[in-house]
């Protein structure tokens, strides 16, 4: 890994990148009060899986039950951090969605540049500590490059990542979008994980399966629960080619049915004016 150059104002501030984790390292926080961590190492020090969740103030009223799941899991098992990760563009809007939660969050004076992620030019502007955050293109494009699966050496700087530069790690293309990340191995356990694998029945077991690397998210029972109805359409209309390729043009009766619909739809409207 290139050594980046120390900013200036980061000085006597190791404590702010001070962890061998490669991702833990490059990620400047806040916690629930508001208040900058300046020991990354020392917040994290009992944690062994962290689950950062990207979202936006738009729709999050209707995530009222995903957020009191990702509450609770933090407060009953202290060894599970929560981060959240706005990808909104106006720091007063991202606050009302994390606002009353006990989760860490990722600082807005970043510059994130969210283009992949929404239309329009970014309008963050302000930088903290005059440090160079790794916008979401980097990663994209791999100029920068974040080697996970292995330690480093905590004290040599290494440029933070910009909360774009997240989601694009995370591949956070929408939002609400999880991420499980365990922190003993380094890696990326779960990515795109649905907010049902959170509810109380179901969370213990799947905590137990994250720290064995187990790599629970959008599997193939999830895309068969997602692809249902458009496969039952698909097979609907395999059977009917079928069905009128053995009986014939004259079995074709969906045409005439359209066609009758269409009529009679247009009598109604005919009938109304």
């Amino acid at each position: 890994m290139p050594v980046a150059e120390l900013p200036q104002d980061l000085i006597g501030c190791s404590g702010l990148y001070n962890s061998p984790d490669p991702l833990v390292r490059r990620l400047r926080l806040v916690d629930h009060a508001g208040a900058p961590v300046t020991n990354i190492q020392r917040a994290f020090d009992e944690t062994d899986l962290i689950i950062l969740y990207a979202g936006s103030a738009q729709g999050s009223n209707n995530l009222t039950e995903l957020h009191r799941n990702l509450t609770r899991v933090m407060i009953k098992d202290k060894a599970v951090t929560v981060i959240y990760v706005s990808t909104d563009v106006d720091a007063k809007i991202a606050l009302t969605v994390a606002a009353q939660q006990p989760w860490y969050r990722m600082i807005f004076e970043d510059d994130s540049d969210f283009a992949p992620l929404t239309k329009g030019e970014p309008e963050v502007i302000e930088i903290a500590r005059g440090e160079d955050f790794v916008p979401a293109m980097e990663i994209e494009t791999g100029a920068e490059v974040v080697t996970y699966g292995e330690e480093e050496d905590p004290q040599d700087y290494a440029r933070p990542l910009s909360r774009a530069g997240v989601s694009i790690t995370m591949q956070a293309y929408s939002t609400p979008s999880i991420a499980v990340y365990n922190l003993k191995t380094h890696e990326f356990v779960a990515r795109n994980v649905r907010p049902v694998y959170f509810q109380a029945d179901k969370i213990a077991a799947n905590l137990i399966a994250w720290r064995k690397g187990d790599a629970l998210g959008v599997g193939f029972k999830d895309l068969m629960e997602r692809l249902k109805w458009p496969l039952i359409a698909l097979l609907i209309a395999v059977l009917y080619h079928a069905y009128v390729s053995i009986k014939g043009e004259e079995a074709n009766f969906l045409p005439k049915l359209l066609d009758q619909i269409s009529w009679r739809s247009r009598e109604l409207m005919g009938h109304a004016l």
